[in-house]
């Protein structure tokens, strides 16, 4: 059995690996990419900007949780910007349009693991393809400030690392203390919002933002964003200064927010219902090893990230801290890394769970160490591996080693 599993992990590397040779030459081009980024180049002077990329995920839980076993999934996700102001003549607007299908099964953590940290950042129900983003920007004052209407979702623009982003784990989105406690729009369920972000200068630019408090969950709009706006779902109110910054000559990134969602909220110990939680967080990116040369690559960074809720009692995870180290690869395009994220449970929020029979660890974490390698312009590979410490439905400590092929075009 071990022998046909090892067959079966090496045959899905062959594949991936004899589809990059395949498919692209000396250059990482070949006949259809060239032809796609020719009829790219024509739509472009249009105003009109193309994009689609396929992620698949093959994740192997070899160890802890719940069960053993290797699952799929994959991502396939389109998107439209379309300049307004060059094809129409709208000065300062532009259109988004993005839809996505997810195929195969999510590495769930209920199967498999007991952690509240999902293991591959693309994790969703497996639905016909839907509508996710769909959104109107105008830009004003020289393009200092923009605002956003429409379908979309927080963690695109807010609690975002650039470092912390080439990491596979979904703990590294949007942070803990506002993903696991509230239900306002993050990936893969978009709702109504209104973003507005004003670049005071070159070192600093302020957020705002106003969404749907509650998006409906993924069971509920497995064919499209959600479009309904029902009475208890308050708003979600999210606000967030960044400072770009250079210390000894090495650049970062120091950002601070906070969040608020007025919607109705469950109390750990009792149950009933109430409105408001929030949370506050903080977060920094910065260079260690610029690259050897003006545009070389950073060959060493750091980051981390903190977030901290204001109602304990009224959340499942109160205090979050992620942090990592990411480097260049064996060539200019690679990088790996190395990273920890430590999610706290709230006691009220363990209390209950025992009370009802359940069980839950006080506190989750989880190690990730990643390659990601890209093999031509379009194609890169991504092996994971994780470690997953105290899972949160008290299962023991889980190993997970994955694969990752993201083609983008």
């Amino acid at each position: 059995m071990f022998s046909q599993i090892m067959q079966f992990r090496m045959a899905c590397l062959a594949a991936f690996f004899a589809l990059a040779l395949l498919c692209g030459d000396a250059s990482g081009q070949n006949v259809i990419v060239e032809d796609w980024e020719a009829q790219q180049e024509r739509f472009a002077k249009d105003g009109v900007a193309f994009q689609i990329s396929y992620t698949g995920a093959m994740m192997d839980h070899l160890g802890g949780g719940f069960r053993h076993g290797t699952n799929w999934q994959g991502l396939l996700d389109v998107g439209m910007l379309v300049d307004l102001e060059k094809l129409m003549g709208w000065d300062g607007a532009t259109f988004h349009a993005e839809g996505f299908w997810v195929q195969g099964n999510s590495p769930s953590s209920l199967d498999y693991i007991g952690n509240i940290n999902e293991v591959s950042n693309i994790a969703a129900i497996a639905a016909t393809a839907r509508i996710y983003h769909l959104w109107l920007q105008q830009k004003f004052l020289d393009d200092r400030l923009r605002m956003n209407l429409g379908w979309m979702t927080l963690d695109t623009d807010f609690m975002n690392s650039a470092s912390a982003g080439l990491f596979i784990n979904s703990a590294y989105g949007p942070i803990q203390t506002w993903n696991m406690n509230f239900a306002a729009p993050v990936y893969p369920v978009a709702a109504l919002g209104l973003l507005t972000e004003w670049q005071v200068n070159d070192q600093y630019e302020l957020q705002l933002g106003f969404y749907d408090g509650d998006a409906g969950g993924e069971l509920g709009n497995k064919h499209s964003s959600n479009t309904r706006l029902g009475s208890d779902d308050g708003v979600a109110i999210l606000l967030e200064g960044a400072r770009t910054h250079s210390i000894a000559g090495r650049a970062g990134t120091l950002k601070v927010g906070a969040g608020w969602n007025t919607g109705l909220t469950p109390v750990n110990a009792t149950g009933e219902l109430v409105h408001g939680n929030g949370h506050a967080y903080a977060m920094m990116d910065q260079t260690l090893l610029p690259g050897q040369g003006k545009l070389a690559p950073d060959r060493l960074t750091f980051f981390t990230r903190i977030g901290q809720v204001f109602h304990p009692g009224r959340s499942m995870v109160d205090f979050t801290l992620d942090l990592g180290f990411i480097g260049g690869g064996l060539r200019k395009t690679d990088q790996w890394g190395v990273a920890m994220t430590h999610s706290h449970m709230s006691r009220s929020f363990v209390m209950a769970v025992e009370a009802g029979g359940g069980a839950s660890t006080s506190a989750e974490t989880a190690l990730e160490l990643t390659y990601k390698a890209q093999v031509t312009p379009w194609l890169a590979l991504q092996p994971t591996l994780q470690h997953i410490m105290n899972p949160q439905g008290g299962k023991p400590d889980a190993t997970v080693a994955g694969l990752v092929m993201t083609l983008a075009f």
